[in-house]
């Protein structure tokens, strides 16, 4: 699994090599992906379980405290969002986290995103307060403003988890870059669609 992440989250999921996967678990067997997971799918979604683990637990901690019962409004909306993201963002303080993140970013952005009430139920309370609280527009620029939203965090979170690995110095310590994330993530769900065209004329 240890080397699933490390190769998924730099080569990609359909592009790393069983054969990589194999050399890097120093596994001599060309069928252990197949014996012990039933296939690449099987291993990437190993991966996902053993993570999300400890952010349900933490989703869940957080959605009870922060945003069952209550009513929409934007404290309630950035408090969604900060539950929702709080406990992915932990995952960049370590090795395994960091690759994971990358891994969740690109299931994301290529494989339709990733159906975390499967895993974390008490997500679904969050995202539906996210959902009340975007007044003033139709349903389906509220769908496409919280799914670009979403997409716009994870990808933030991928990035820094990438910066890791090349070394690079953060302007942001981690606490300050995830309180701007869940604040961009709260601005971008509330701002006011123009009724015109951007540029008229």
């Amino acid at each position: 699994m240890r080397a699933g992440e490390y190769l998924f989250a730099r080569e990609g999921i359909d592009r790393a090599r069983i054969r990589d996967l194999n050399d890097l678990a120093e596994v001599r067997n060309d069928s252990a992906v197949h014996y012990y997971f039933g296939s690449r799918e099987g291993l990437l979604e190993a991966i996902v379980v053993r993570h999300m683990g400890d952010i349900k637990e933490r989703i869940e901690e957080m959605v009870e405290r922060y945003c069952v019962g209550r009513e929409p409004s934007k404290s309630a909306l950035r408090d969604s969002i900060g539950a929702l993201t709080v406990p992915f963002a932990a995952k960049l303080l370590d090795d395994r986290g960091r690759d994971f993140m990358q891994i969740v970013a690109e299931v994301y952005e290529r494989r339709g995103g990733l159906a975390d009430a499967q895993y974390i139920p008490a997500s679904e309370i969050a995202k539906d307060l996210v959902r009340r609280s975007m007044v003033g527009m139709s349903d389906a620029v509220r769908e496409e403003r919280y799914r670009l939203t979403i997409n716009f965090m994870v990808s933030g979170m991928a990035a820094r988890a990438r910066a890791y690995d090349a070394e690079r110095e953060f302007p942001l310590d981690h606490d300050t870059f995830v309180v701007n994330l869940v604040e961009m993530g709260t601005m971008a769900c509330l701002a006011e669609l123009p009724d015109g065209p951007l540029f008229p004329g």
